[in-house]
């Protein structure tokens, strides 16, 4: 696209924004990037002060290895959130605008234009999610330095890392946003008539369960059966990797329970969510993903102060590190649920409108919508608390004898479960609004 089509976009999207104001979809928008990159800030601080304290001496070699390795393991499960967490935050910004940019499309507008106004749109509210995200951390770091990781307590020096980490953090989220836009104009691409188009979902490959399979096979050979020796190191990098792989097979078992529950519904609001379940797995599944990842690191991580000596400083930091990162997974879940519901709404517009029509009373509409985050939260969550209850099952008695951990790991979900439904409620609202307009917004 040349300079002038250039231009031409940007007035088109200055001229589209003021006409349109700032959007209460706009301020969710933002407040999505906030908390992602909180979120990526607060875990980045992490990984810098257990690095400095390694690099100062100022603890053990072997261990403090072990733990900044543990951190990038926590980082690494948590940047999906971040990632589906700016995914929603886009598909929030862009719902409202779809039929704008289709119009204009019809209008003359080049695909190169309609892209422009839909990815300034985009960077633009993640640069202000940024912004108020990196003062939400600064915020915050004083509260998180409390917290006593390896006999000591954080200082608020430790967990502020460089600037150019700063600077680099800022700008992932902002490429985010940018792949997302890019990835959402799709619809919009196919044809100027491109919105009003709805393309199926494919179904879901049984090859899922081969590659949730082979990893989790060698965990069971290595480190349950311990036919091949290894050291820590490799034990918890495998481990990792048979957390990780639950987000292959996590979409699955979603899908197979919601067709079961579809076809045993007894209630319209039940048959609804199992459908809109069933249609689209991997994004049911991506809004609670994170979470259930981290719950089941959680329950890998709750065996180490039964396998560690009484009061084993390091035992104690794994379990509570593993708490932490549930805490961030279940806060970013919760923030996630109502985006992602709120741009789900938005995207159904013309469902929710013709429901109404045909007399479909509101509360079965918002319970739907309640229970399209319901089902897949407790079998996503459930599935992954008992796929690690299965393979810590023989220690399971060594592991039991841990109560405190146990307790602070199951007391940890349940909140994050819990937390995560009242944050779907903030859509409610937006279905009867969305529902009983008389046109499209």
């Amino acid at each position: 696209m040349d300079r002038g089509l250039a231009m031409t976009a940007l007035l088109l999207w200055v001229r589209l924004a003021r006409a349109t104001g700032p959007r209460a979809t706009d301020v969710l928008s933002a407040i999505a990037f906030a908390f992602a990159t909180a979120a990526l800030l607060a875990v980045l601080g992490g990984v810098n002060a257990f690095q400095v304290r390694l690099d100062e001496g100022r603890v053990d070699p072997f261990d403090g290895e072990l733990i900044v390795t543990l951190a990038l393991v926590a980082a690494a499960l948590l940047l999906p959130a971040v990632w589906t967490l700016a995914q929603a935050a886009v598909r929030l910004a862009l719902a409202r605008r779809d039929d704008r940019l289709a119009a204009l499309r019809l209008a003359g507008a080049t695909r190169g234009q309609v892209s422009t106004m839909a990815v300034l749109d985009a960077v633009a509210q993640a640069l202000v999610g940024v912004v108020v995200g990196a003062m939400l951390a600064l915020a915050v770091t004083p509260g998180i330095a409390r917290i006593e990781f390896q006999g000591l307590p954080f200082t608020v020096a430790e967990l502020l890392p460089p600037a150019w980490i700063w600077l680099a953090a800022g700008a992932a989220v902002l490429l985010t946003a940018l792949g997302a836009a890019l990835a959402s104009l799709r619809r919009v691409h196919v044809t100027p008539l491109g919105v009003a188009q709805r393309v199926g979902q494919q179904g879901l490959s049984l090859w899922r369960i081969v590659a949730f399979a082979i990893p989790l096979g060698v965990y069971v050979a290595v480190v349950a059966l311990d036919l091949v020796p290894v050291d820590v190191s490799f034990s918890i990098a495998l481990i990792a990797i048979v957390v990780l792989a639950y987000s292959l097979i996590g979409p699955l078992l979603i899908q197979l329970v919601a067709r079961i529950v579809a076809r045993a519904a007894r209630r319209p609001a039940t048959l609804l969510a199992a459908r809109r379940v069933i249609d689209d797995p991997r994004g049911a599944f991506n809004i609670v993903g994170a979470m259930s990842v981290a719950v089941m690191a959680g329950g890998f991580a709750s065996l180490a102060p039964a396998l560690g000596a009484a009061d084993d400083p390091f035992a104690v930091d794994i379990a509570t590190g593993a708490a932490l990162t549930i805490a961030i997974a279940g806060v970013l879940g919760a923030v996630l649920a109502g985006i992602a519901q709120s741009a789900k709404v938005l995207d159904q517009q013309r469902e929710h409108q013709a429901m109404h029509r045909m007399g479909v009373d509101m509360p079965v509409m918002q319970s739907a919508l309640v229970r399209q985050v319901a089902l897949p939260l407790i079998v996503g969550v459930g599935g992954a608390a008992g796929v690690a209850l299965l393979l810590i099952l023989p220690s399971f008695m060594l592991w039991w004898s841990s109560a405190d951990s146990v307790v602070t790991w199951a007391l940890l979900t349940v909140g994050a479960v819990a937390v995560t439904l009242g944050a779907t409620a903030a859509a409610l609202p937006l279905v009867k609004r969305v529902a009983t307009a008389s046109t499209a917004a």
